[in-house]
């Protein structure tokens, strides 16, 4: 997994007593920088594809660039020659050095020196720097170097906690034969949807489905032919609805999605492409056909996510013994 996907990339995010890492101690690890080279700017600044944004300022008031700003990916500034080149960055005078002759952080904000080293996710890609600045032309000794090296390592631990907790999270809320949402990460995610729909005033649909005859799969080609229709299921279901609408596998052979619709006709569409889509896949596989039954529901005001799935699970059943007649 490549972790630093599940990240957020507004670290202000995690500020709250129920995290892993203290915002306040990475704001006393970037102060204490700045107040150990005796220079009037230190940062710990972020790479996002929207810019940099200095993700902790010194708190200094000869410190210009506060908490928050995001500078453009192009500019020519210190913090992204490290980015690109994943080395560490010492410009002891900017004003001596040509390629800085269009860095605003030199002619605009009147920096001469920088220090920076990069700051790396547990994935091994950029996060981006740790780094001081100094509107004077500076003479750093080794020492300082490897100092500032240490302290960066303090901030990637806290970055490797959270990548173990958010795999963990992320583990915990999906099925790992289907790669879907499990019963409960469907929940979670199936009421937040619920709510920003019911402020919005979208039309919610509750999809429920169920392999017809899946026992008889198991029994007849043994549960590894079964776990590869199911499978099969879970991608045409993920493959066939919107990318914002939720699935999930709430286990065995049952399946759900909370999807979104334009209108009340729309519902007869997808059941449609569903249908359609299974019966494409399997044409094109060797898995045993299989048909599906799908009960529907549409989300109103007062149900909560167990009355809905109880509805949904009734409506697939009657579809399922209409078919047994």
């Amino acid at each position: 997994m490549n972790t630093d996907s599940i990240f957020t990339t507004d670290l202000f995010l995690l500020d709250n007593p129920n995290d892993l890492i203290s915002i306040d101690k990475w704001q006393k690890t970037v102060n204490l920088l700045a107040e150990l080279f005796e220079a009037p700017a230190g940062f710990l600044v972020q790479y996002t594809k929207e810019g940099f944004q200095v993700t902790i300022s010194s708190e200094q008031e000869t410190n210009p660039y506060p908490s928050g700003i995001v500078i453009d990916p192009q500019a020519n500034i210190f913090c992204r020659k490290i980015v690109e080149t994943g080395e560490a960055l010492y410009v002891n005078n900017a004003m001596l050095d040509p390629c800085w002759d269009t860095n605003p952080e030199v002619h605009n904000d009147g920096f001469r020196s920088y220090l920076g080293v990069p700051v790396f996710w547990p994935c091994g890609s950029a996060f981006g720097t740790f780094c001081v600045m100094d509107y004077q032309e500076t003479d750093y000794k080794k020492s300082y170097i490897e100092l500032i090296t240490q302290l960066k390592e303090l901030l990637e631990s806290d970055l490797a906690l959270i990548g173990s907790y958010a795999q963990m999270q992320q583990l915990a809320i999906t099925d790992p034969l289907c790669n879907v949402n499990n019963r409960r990460g469907f929940n979670i995610l199936a009421e937040q949807r619920i709510k920003l729909a019911k402020r919005t005033g979208g039309l919610l649909c509750l999809l429920y489905l169920d392999i017809d005859q899946f026992k008889c799969v198991n029994d007849k080609f043994g549960h590894g032919v079964g776990d590869a229709v199911l499978q099969s299921v879970a991608q045409v279901l993920s493959d066939t609805v919107r990318e914002a609408d939720v699935v999930g596998r709430l286990g065995g052979d049952e399946f759900v999605a909370l999807i979104a619709l334009d209108n009340m006709s729309g519902l007869a569409n997808i059941k449609q492409r569903l249908t359609d889509a299974f019966e494409k896949v399997q044409n094109a596989s060797s898995i045993p056909k299989v048909t599906v039954s799908i009960g529907s529901t549409f989300i109103t005001e007062s149900e909560d996510i167990s009355d809905l799935l109880d509805a949904a699970d009734r409506d697939m059943l009657d579809k399922k013994r209409g078919l047994a007649r």
